[in-house]
């Protein structure tokens, strides 16, 4: 069973900044959560103030419009720390949380951590540094989302995940509903823009696999929208 650490606490910045005394007061007050794939952190609309350390396993976030419509925003990977917008105002959790495979987790309520964080500028800094980081990944989306053709994000996810990867050919680790999710379109829209890119030899697309055969025109399509 995984154990949270001090140790394993001083690799995020904002825990990295406290005293030694501190990191092992908050790795013993953790609270281990294991999820399995497709299981539910939180719920979008929630009141739920909780700082969450993914320790393995990937956790995805998605945000669902009054018409039902799914959009996808952020993947916190292994070792990523999300902090909860309930913590400091009075609003609800924007989006859904959910396990995108096997995951263990440590969390916090709020209460626990933020008399640490306060007391320490240097932590408030980096904390402050973290919300800007989400703010300006949600005002990425949204620009894409509103002036980006929808080949043009789908090219950028492919390119994305490519990097994240490190792998080609890459593994095809996301379905097509998890794409359009993502990029804001239907599963049938995605398929249909990989298709082209692979008729136009950009790609070699497999049940399993994506090779990248020509970056740079996947690129062009990005910088040409």
């Amino acid at each position: 069973m995984a154990t949270c650490t001090a140790t394993l606490l001083k690799n995020i910045p904002i825990f990295r900044q406290l005293a030694e005394q501190d990191l092992f007061d908050l790795a013993r007050l953790a609270n281990q959560k294991n999820l399995s794939k497709g299981e539910f952190l939180a719920m979008q609309g929630q009141d739920w103030p909780y700082f969450v350390l993914v320790e393995s396993g990937v956790i995805k976030t998605h945000k669902i419009s009054s018409q039902g419509r799914c959009l996808g925003a952020l993947r916190l990977q292994s070792g990523a720390l999300f902090c909860s917008p309930t913590l400091l105002d009075e609003g609800s959790l924007p989006a859904t949380l959910e396990a995108d495979n096997d995951c263990c987790l440590f969390l916090w309520h709020g209460d626990v951590v933020l008399p640490y964080i306060k007391k320490n500028n240097q932590a408030l800094w980096e904390l402050s540094s973290l919300l800007v980081k989400r703010m300006r990944q949600a005002s990425e989306m949204v620009e894409d989302l509103a002036f980006q053709p929808v080949a043009s994000r789908v090219a950028r996810l492919l390119l994305k995940q490519h990097q994240q990867s490190g792998a080609d050919p890459m593994e095809r680790n996301l379905t097509l509903d998890e794409m359009a999710t993502m990029v804001g379109t239907t599963p049938v829209m995605v398929c249909k823009i990989m298709s082209q890119f692979s008729d136009r030899g950009y790609l070699k697309v497999s049940r399993t696999e994506i090779e990248f055969i020509d970056r740079d025109q996947l690129k062009k399509i990005i910088d040409n929208n």
